[in-house]
């Protein structure tokens, strides 16, 4: 009996993922809550919300292959969706982070690994601040979205957000937790080539 009510407490405070209703925020350019999906995904631990994400309706691609990375048909800048923190967080390379709204940029790991983190894969979504990012359309360079997540971390470093492989494409979309302790929040992104499942890294930090 003990061992059955252990594992039903574990099941009742594992981390989950609920549906929200649209982003209505103000703090966020119409232009950019127009592009995103009519729902979100909140992501809770101990039914304590960690984040909100909303996801572009249909993200932009480009036939493109780049070595060790998995979603390299993104190109880089291009706007993702938008994440919501109701209190402070860390992000991927351990920097604290402020509540709020930021918007989600796509970026591959530079070859040198100072800027994002080491990760298992070379894709991160970069945070990037609202108030700077207002046209959904607009595809900004490499340099531009690090800069602007340099800004939204308030740090040198840009606030990276891995992306990784999904650990199965059943039930989508769901949270997982990995071998390293890592809340990995799993679902399809709606891409012009077609769907996708993406991983994102929603708490826990780079091992390197």
């Amino acid at each position: 009996m003990l061992a059955l009510a252990l594992v039903l407490i574990s099941a009742l405070f594992a981390p989950k993922v609920e549906p929200v209703g649209p982003l209505t925020e103000s703090s966020v350019a119409d232009p950019v809550k127009t592009s995103l999906d009519a729902k979100g995904l909140r992501v809770l631990s101990d039914d304590k919300a960690i984040c909100e994400v909303w996801f572009r309706k249909e993200v932009p691609t480009e036939p493109r292959d780049v070595a060790g990375a998995l979603f390299a048909k993104i190109p880089d800048g291009t706007l993702v969706g938008v994440m919501h923190f109701p209190s402070g967080v860390t992000d991927y390379r351990g920097q604290p982070i402020k509540a709020g709204y930021y918007t989600l940029r796509y970026g591959i790991m530079l070859e040198d690994g100072n800027h994002l983190g080491v990760s298992p894969t070379k894709d991160f979504l970069l945070l990037c601040p609202v108030s700077e990012d207002k046209d959904p359309n607009q595809k900004w360079t490499a340099d531009q979205t690090i800069k602007m997540s340099r800004v939204a971390a308030g740090a040198a470093h840009p606030s990276p957000w891995s992306l990784q492989s999904v650990s199965d494409t059943k039930t989508l979309p769901k949270v997982i937790t990995n071998e390293h302790e890592h809340v990995i929040l799993e679902t399809t992104l709606n891409t012009k080539s077609g769907p996708i499942q993406v991983g994102l890294v929603v708490v826990g930090k780079t091992e390197g």
